[in-house]
Protein backbone atom coordinates (compact mmCIF):
# COMPACT_ATOMS: atom_id res chain seq x y z
CA UNK A 1 0.00 0.00 0.00
CA UNK A 2 1.31 3.44 -0.88
CA UNK A 3 0.84 6.48 1.34
CA UNK A 4 2.07 10.05 1.07
CA UNK A 5 2.98 12.88 3.37
CA UNK A 6 3.62 16.57 2.82
CA UNK A 7 6.82 18.20 4.04
CA UNK A 8 7.12 21.96 4.33
CA UNK A 9 10.79 22.81 4.13
CA UNK A 10 12.55 25.33 6.33
CA UNK A 11 16.16 26.44 6.86
CA UNK A 12 17.10 23.06 8.39
CA UNK A 13 15.46 20.93 5.70
CA UNK A 14 16.68 22.41 2.44
CA UNK A 15 19.09 19.59 1.59
CA UNK A 16 17.86 16.34 0.07
CA UNK A 17 19.36 14.22 2.87
CA UNK A 18 17.57 16.22 5.56
CA UNK A 19 14.26 15.99 3.67
CA UNK A 20 14.70 12.24 3.29
CA UNK A 21 15.42 11.89 7.02
CA UNK A 22 12.27 13.85 7.87
CA UNK A 23 10.21 11.71 5.47
CA UNK A 24 11.55 8.48 7.00
CA UNK A 25 10.94 9.66 10.56
CA UNK A 26 7.40 10.87 9.84
CA UNK A 27 6.46 7.71 7.93
CA UNK A 28 7.83 5.58 10.76
CA UNK A 29 5.86 7.60 13.33
CA UNK A 30 2.61 7.53 11.35
CA UNK A 31 2.78 3.78 10.80
CA UNK A 32 4.06 2.93 14.30
CA UNK A 33 6.91 0.98 12.69
CA UNK A 34 10.04 -0.30 14.37
CA UNK A 35 12.23 0.35 11.33
CA UNK A 36 12.35 2.85 8.48
CA UNK A 37 9.81 2.38 5.72
CA UNK A 38 10.92 2.69 2.09
CA UNK A 39 10.61 6.20 0.67
CA UNK A 40 9.71 5.54 -2.95
CA UNK A 41 9.54 9.13 -4.21
CA UNK A 42 10.32 12.61 -2.92
CA UNK A 43 9.18 15.43 -5.17
CA UNK A 44 9.06 19.21 -4.86
CA UNK A 45 5.93 21.01 -6.07
CA UNK A 46 6.99 24.64 -6.70
CA UNK A 47 3.42 25.86 -7.23
CA UNK A 48 2.65 24.78 -3.65
CA UNK A 49 6.09 25.26 -2.12
CA UNK A 50 6.06 21.80 -0.51
CA UNK A 51 7.66 18.39 -0.90
CA UNK A 52 5.59 15.23 -1.13
CA UNK A 53 7.08 11.92 -0.03
CA UNK A 54 5.50 8.64 -1.11
CA UNK A 55 6.30 5.62 1.02
CA UNK A 56 5.40 1.96 1.15
CA UNK A 57 3.28 0.94 4.14
CA UNK A 58 2.36 -2.56 5.20
CA UNK A 59 -1.28 -3.48 4.92
CA UNK A 60 -2.87 -4.47 8.21
CA UNK A 61 -4.91 -7.65 8.15
CA UNK A 62 -8.52 -7.42 9.37
CA UNK A 63 -7.84 -9.82 12.23
CA UNK A 64 -5.00 -7.61 13.45
CA UNK A 65 -7.23 -4.51 13.31
CA UNK A 66 -9.84 -6.28 15.43
CA UNK A 67 -7.19 -7.20 18.01
CA UNK A 68 -5.90 -3.62 18.15
CA UNK A 69 -9.33 -2.05 18.57
CA UNK A 70 -10.66 -4.59 21.06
Amino acid sequence: MLKALVIISNEQTKEFGALLAVARAEARKREHADKNLPILALKFFPELGVYVAVYGAQEIEKSEVNRQSG
